[in-house]
């Protein structure tokens, strides 16, 4: 059923794709790439089942965590290969596509096995849960294209700087999974994304507005004399 969710998502959106340009375009094919990424994520998920042995908080809260941060970023960098564009803060909005992609089908999977047990029948609990996981993955994979848009615009590359908002972002994401799978501690894993989604649509509208202010071109008005030339 998971491939019927994806395929029944993604086509549609290939379509889409066919009849639009520009940035819309890109924004859909990084919103398709993070179905499709969330897809080898369940696929690398049933190869780790089957031949490794590991703990299931050590799983969803430290390996998988790092994996989807990885894979739900890896288009930007073939994007910003082309020499001469200049996507001021783009970019980021791009991976954040990405990440709400990424989510859908993860709600999906997630509220199956929720509803399947008992657990998620309240329309409460599906929405609060849908609602929480796409600003997660949104926003963590906006802190990595944060980063990235950067490097972009002042055309430089630091290890420290895309690795440390890697990190950072994996970091988020590991404690959310792992305030979820504790009793008593999910209002806190809700709390999460919420705020960091804030935080950051504050914080990337704000540059992205400086930056346009930055570079509007001023034209200079000329003086006027009064009293003529002498």
């Amino acid at each position: 059923m998971v491939e019927a969710v994806y395929f029944g998502t993604l086509i549609p959106l290939l379509f889409l794709v066919i009849v639009i340009q520009g940035e819309y375009r890109k924004l859909i094919l990084f919103f398709a790439w993070g179905l499709t990424s969330a897809m080898l994520i369940y696929l690398i998920n049933i190869l780790i089942d089957a031949y490794f042995f590991l703990d299931e908080t050590l799983l969803l809260s430290q390996i998988i965590p790092l994996m989807e941060e990885f894979l739900k970023i890896l288009p930007v960098f073939f994007l910003i290969r082309k020499k001469g564009k200049v996507y001021r803060y783009n970019l980021v909005r791009f991976v954040m596509a990405s990440g709400i992609g990424f989510s859908i089908l993860e709600n999906y999977l997630y509220l199956s096995i929720s509803a399947s047990s008992g657990l998620g029948g309240s329309i409460i609990f599906i929405i609060t849960r849908s609602l929480t996981a796409s600003l997660l993955h949104g926003s963590t994979t906006a802190l990595i294209g944060y980063a990235v848009q950067i490097m972009h615009n002042y055309n430089f590359f630091s290890l420290f700087l895309a690795l440390g908002m890697y990190i950072l972002a994996a970091s988020i994401h590991s404690i959310y999974n792992l305030l979820g799978l504790t009793k008593g501690l999910q209002v806190i894993a809700i709390l999460i994304p919420i705020f960091l989604f804030m935080f950051e649509f504050y914080l990337f509208n704000f540059f992205g507005r400086k930056g346009i202010r930055q570079n509007r071109v001023e034209i200079p008005v000329k003086p006027e004399i009064k009293g003529g030339t002498k």
